[in-house]
């Protein structure tokens, strides 16, 4: 019996760990004003939502027509930099008349880095609600 107790509290640690390890996924919504480029393919402007999946590490943009798209996350971006308690945003790089999805922010947390611009470039952000 102790060892099934011992065996159950090592059970529960083990899951709260990876759940802190991986966080928790987060659903961004937003009405983006422009058409955009997401993993190589134009989409309209319109109503779009942004999931991050922290067990793949990938966002998935929702609202398409042609169905989901699917970006993996380069890397984490520092939080104190770009995010606050309330801030939600998306933020696209705009290199002449073209915006491309760059970044994804949630409050309190580090950015995740979609795409990276190597020209010079400007940001666009576009708000955005959990």
């Amino acid at each position: 019996m102790r060892n099934m107790k011992a065996l159950a509290a090592a059970a529960c640690l083990a899951l709260f760990a990876t759940t802190l390890a991986y966080g928790v996924d987060f659903l961004l919504r937003t009405n983006i004003p422009f058409p955009f480029v997401a993993s190589g393919k134009v989409l309209p402007a319109g109503d779009y939502a942004f999931r991050y999946d922290f067990a793949s590490r990938t966002v998935k943009v929702s609202g398409w027509s042609k169905g989901d798209i699917y970006l993996p996350s380069i890397t984490s971006l520092a939080a104190g930099i770009h995010s606050t308690v309330r801030d939600a945003y998306i933020v696209f790089d705009k290199v002449g008349e073209t915006y491309t999805l760059s970044e994804v922010w949630e409050p309190n947390m580090d950015g995740i880095l979609l795409y990276a611009t190597k020209e010079k470039h400007e940001h666009q952000v576009v708000h955005a609600k959990r």
